[in-house]
């Protein structure tokens, strides 16, 4: 399954290594699942991972996260967003991972907020899951 994790659900595997998120980020570094990613996502998700809040409540330290970020980065298809339908939603960051899941034709967007992402993903034929809707699916067709 092609899948982009939006910032906020990444923020959350980080925070709580027991949680569904947290098997979403596993699943996709062992490539059982394809995560989509272009550089502003990227960038994105390190310069919001790497606040202090974050990595206080993560425990880890910023080498950690460093790390961690690297390898998911290493696994990612990388998506060039060669076309931008905006605005499709009140968030900027949210037409961000929009771009990307539309051009990387991703099978879902990973959300902990499903409510920004769902009226605008349905025109592109783009599911809209929670982290737990996701690990679901993935262990009924495991």
């Amino acid at each position: 399954m092609r899948i982009v994790l939006d910032t906020a659900a990444l923020i959350t595997a980080l925070r709580s290594s027991t949680g569904a998120a947290a098997e979403n980020v596993r699943l996709a570094l062992l490539r059982q699942l394809t995560i989509l990613m272009d550089y502003k996502l990227a960038c994105e998700y390190r310069d919001v991972a790497l606040r202090p809040e974050h990595l206080a409540a993560s425990g880890k330290t910023r080498k950690e996260i460093e790390l961690l970020l690297d390898a998911l980065e290493a696994v990612a298809e990388p998506i060039l967003v060669t076309m931008q339908h905006r605005p499709l939603s009140q968030d900027a960051n949210d037409d961000m991972v929009l771009d990307v899941a539309i051009n990387g034709r991703a099978d879902a967007i990973v959300t902990n907020n499903t409510k920004h992402f769902r009226d605008a993903a349905k025109q592109f034929r783009i599911r809209v899951l929670t982290p737990a809707e996701l690990l679901s699916e993935f262990r009924k067709k495991g």
